[in-house]
């Protein structure tokens, strides 16, 4: 009989964008999930994905711009939040469907309000699970499911790795986003000496495409390490970074207690140390990382799923 993947997809805000990488790495050497546990943002990218709306959401991901993500939110401070993420989720509802009628098990989990205990979403409209399951406190609205309020599931479960196996997976393939909170590195010492930036020069007209491509993406690598050179030797916490920075901790820490009693057989850790949560506007980068995570543990992946 052939063994069934389930694919656990954790929190992490813009990190997540790392899911759709590991999405399409999967495609790409012919495995296919039977199970989705997802998780705030892994909820967001899982839930696309078995919808059959993730080319969608990939597009639309990849078009973002700095602050431009705001554009698909409404600020209402109303329902224990800032922004409401409805007008955003709205766009995608024309792929919505039941989980109850979907081809792959889903389940999106979210923390009930006024219990605090983890819940697992496996019934009715997909979108709304998923918007469940994201819903930060204090910045976005809270959301009501089927006659409870829900906040983001990472209060309860970054990596919901117990809900695959109960779902009947015989193999689970976790991504945790968390693993290497780029943000804790902030207020770090300050830098010694920084560096002098010497601009790279503009492509030459000749050049193809691709090598034009390479060194726009080699001068915005090089940039954001001075940037960050210069803000570590700045370094000072602010009021969201330090929220940023505490939400880190918090998961991180879970994160790992919560691997020690339902661990995962294979673990993705995709490097995103250089990845504030909120950097929307990189995910190009962001997916190939989680593609190129996929892919370092084909060979692992593939003989579990043969033995």
């Amino acid at each position: 009989m052939a063994k069934k993947l389930g694919l656990v997809l954790g929190s992490g805000a813009a990190r997540g964008w790392a899911h759709v990488g590991v999405l399409r790495g999967l495609k790409e050497i012919g495995v296919e999930p039977e199970i989705i546990a997802g998780c705030s943002v892994g909820a967001l990218v899982g839930g696309a994905y078995v919808i059959g709306a993730l080319d969608e959401f990939e597009s639309w991901a990849r078009e973002l711009k700095p602050l431009s993500a705001l554009e698909r939110f409404t600020l209402k401070v109303r329902r224990g939040g800032l922004i409401d993420t409805a007008p955003a989720f709205d766009a995608f509802r024309s792929h919505d469907k039941k989980i109850e009628d979907l081809a792959v098990k889903f389940v999106a989990v979210a923390a009930d309000l006024a219990t605090g205990e983890e819940v697992a979403i496996t019934t009715g409209s997909v979108i709304d699970a998923a918007r469940a399951s994201s819903a930060i406190p204090i910045i976005f609205h809270s959301v009501e499911h089927e006659g409870r309020w829900f906040v983001d599931g990472a209060l309860a479960n970054p990596a919901p790795v117990s809900h695959a196996r109960a779902m009947g997976a015989d193999i689970v393939l976790a991504v945790d986003l968390n693993a290497v909170p780029r943000v804790l590195d902030w207020f770090d010492a300050p830098a010694p000496s920084l560096p002098v930036s010497t601009p790279a020069p503009a492509p030459k007209p000749g050049l193809s495409g691709a090598v034009a491509k390479l060194i726009e993406e080699t001068r915005g690598g090089v940039k954001r390490q001075f940037d960050l050179a210069k803000a570590r030797a700045d370094a000072a916490p602010h009021l969201f970074e330090t929220a940023y920075a505490a939400a880190d901790i918090f998961q991180m820490h879970l994160a790992r207690a919560r691997a020690r009693t339902d661990p995962p057989d294979i673990l993705l850790r995709p490097d995103m140390r250089d990845a504030m949560p909120t950097a929307f506007d990189r995910a190009d980068e962001f997916i190939e990382e989680g593609r190129k995570g996929l892919l370092d543990v084909r060979t692992e992946l593939e003989a579990l799923l043969e033995r």
